[in-house]
């Protein structure tokens, strides 16, 4: 069995890795101890698809059908319970020296590491499937697995609820939120959609039945349907979690969960709407690892990438990013921030809220209920001596203004905008009310984004476009392009998509861009202005990942709309 450095060298060899990516995940690994495996599939590196049975000859990991033999006692003794849960694995036998391992994550060298190094033995693995672990971890364990269709029926065949029908139960809703059953499908529920790459876990009470969702690359999933009758012991469970106010059902309620998952901090933002069958309940899932990406990965063309390093390398005036909720735009500006955050450099933020802690920059989250304001705490970080500054969003003609004035001031300032596109963050600024020479002076640069899905590595399937695809992949009679569509497989859920990029459009201001604030030119002069700098449009920067084979003329168009004509000169 190969050490961890020689396994994933051989991942390096294959073709599957670069020599930068195996020591970042190794690196990754020594700092959080989390299983190589996942650490590469975070990362984005590897998937379960890239594991066939050719590269796991290669580890020497052999497949074995079954686990249900009966193991010696001695054998079982030989691994903690708290060790074979957290890593999910399974002893099976002992040969010699040498101890055979069941595991479905065969590149879980973490575990080699524990008993090679702690119990002075060698280690075998051999393949075994998820649901063979889960059953022997309960058999000889007492570990529970996480299918929840028995826990389902469970609680429909001896579960009756002890709610009434009134505002008077709280006592008995809280009594019913404690219930082991309850807490238990409460914790399944929210590791299973950290588990699914989940941003945000839906709980919907409708008029006959309950509803779970998970939201995944943007798009919502049906996950479950509980029983109807634990659908306000459910709701109840995640508000005490929450540590929100159990009796209160007619006004929303917002709160947070915080947890420790397999070493990951997760933060969960739950808010609460009263509705006609009772209480929504959506919890946004923050997770610090999946936040906090490499600049490699936010999908940026060698071109846009250039223009969006020369913004981040300005000593002073304001840089914008624009898109709708969800576009992306807190995941950029964080990565980018976190490029800037050097041992030379004072970084400050104020945001609603707070999603993520870095380390190294101070961070504030305003409160409006007590005055603390996007405009007043700007004015306080001016007499703090920043370098950087990070404004959550521009709302209204006092954030801007006072965000423009420092960017004149040698302070870089970064903060977001809801435009369609970046050239209208221009006319935007000035529809506010900002005077259009602070505009012109203090803007540096703005950049629009979008998140499309990107296509299933494993299932992908090329197809020959239509005349409609051609005409708008502008494909020339006689070229030669590739372009794919969804399949579905076990990587990818079988929908076809596995993890979002992004698309975007970049200008730099110039004199001429300048000369058009001032002027308080029309949008479509400044997108024309844009266009003549080098700008590539969202449209024309998806169209180029669709060609590279990404993602799919249909993701595109939904977020950038029909075949746009564009003149350059």
């Amino acid at each position: 069995m190969p050490t961890k450095k020689e396994a994933a060298t051989l991942l390096q060899n294959i073709g599957l890795l670069t020599g930068s990516q195996v020591e970042e995940a190794l690196e990754k690994q020594r700092q959080t101890k989390h299983s190589i495996k996942n650490i590469l599939k975070e990362l984005g590196y590897l998937h379960q698809g890239n594991i066939g049975s050719s590269l796991l000859s290669q580890f020497g990991i052999l497949p074995r059908e079954t686990s249900e033999e009966n193991v010696a006692p001695e054998v079982i003794k030989s691994i903690p319970s708290s060790f074979a849960k957290e890593h999910q694995v399974i002893p099976l036998e002992k040969k010699d020296d040498t101890l055979v391992l069941g595991t479905d994550e065969p590149l879980n060298f973490l575990a080699l590491d524990y008993f090679e190094e702690e119990l002075k033995k060698k280690v075998q693995l051999v393949m075994v499937n998820q649901n063979a672990i889960a059953s022997s971890l309960k058999k000889y364990y007492g570990i529970e697995t996480e299918d929840l269709s028995p826990l389902f029926e469970k609680i429909d065949q001896g579960y009756t609820p002890i709610l009434k029908e009134t505002e008077k139960a709280v006592e008995g809703e809280e009594e019913e939120a404690k219930r082991a059953p309850i807490i238990k499908l409460a914790n399944m529920l929210i590791a299973d959609g950290i588990k699914k790459r989940a941003s945000d876990i839906h709980v919907e009470p409708l008029e006959n039945t309950f509803r779970i969702r998970y939201r995944i690359d943007g798009v919502l999933h049906e996950t479950l349907s509980p029983p109807k009758n634990i659908q306000r012991a459910v709701i109840a469970r995640f508000k005490l979690m929450a540590q929100m106010n159990l009796a209160e059902k007619r006004l929303p309620q917002d709160g947070r969960i915080m947890l420790n998952v397999q070493g990951r901090p997760i933060d969960l933002r739950v808010s609460t709407l009263p509705g006609l069958y009772g209480e929504s309940l959506v919890m946004r899932i923050l997770d610090k690892t999946t936040m906090l990406v490499g600049m490699d990965q936010l999908g940026f063309l060698p071109e846009n990438r250039k223009r969006w390093d020369t913004l981040l390398k300005f000593s002073g005036g304001i840089v914008l990013v624009t898109g709708p909720t969800g576009s992306g735009k807190t995941t950029t500006l964080y990565t980018s921030l976190n490029t800037l955050n050097t041992t030379d450099k004072k970084l400050m933020t104020v945001e609603e809220p707070v999603e993520y802690q870095i380390s190294g920059i101070n961070q504030t989250q305003v409160r409006p209920d007590i005055g603390l304001t996007f405009a007043s705490v700007l004015r306080s970080f001016l007499r703090q001596s920043p370098d950087v500054l990070l404004v959550g969003e521009i709302r209204d003609l006092e954030t801007a203004d006072i965000g423009l004035r420092a960017a004149l001031t040698g302070h870089l300032v970064f903060s977001t905008l809801h435009t369609n596109d970046a050239p209208s963050a221009i006319t935007r600024l000035i529809d506010l009310g900002v005077p259009p020479f602070l505009v012109a002076s203090s803007l540096q640069g703005v950049m629009a984004q979008r998140l499309v899905r990107l296509l299933c590595p494993y299932c992908k399937e090329e197809y020959p476009p239509d005349e409609e695809t051609k005409n708008f992949l502008d494909i020339k009679a006689g070229e030669d392009v590739h372009i794919y569509r969804t399949n579905g497989c076990e990587a990818c859920d079988y929908t076809g998509y596995h993890g979002r990029i992004g698309i975007f459009e970049i200008f730099i201001m110039n004199n001429e861009l300048r000369e058009l604030a001032l002027k308080k030119a029309a949008t479509f002069e400044i997108r024309k202005a844009a266009i003549k700098t080098g700008m590539r449009t969202l449209q024309e920067d998806g169209i180029i990942k669709i060609r590279k084979g990404l993602t799919t003329v249909d993701e595109v168009v939904s977020v950038t709309g029909r075949k746009e004509n564009v003149t350059r000169n």
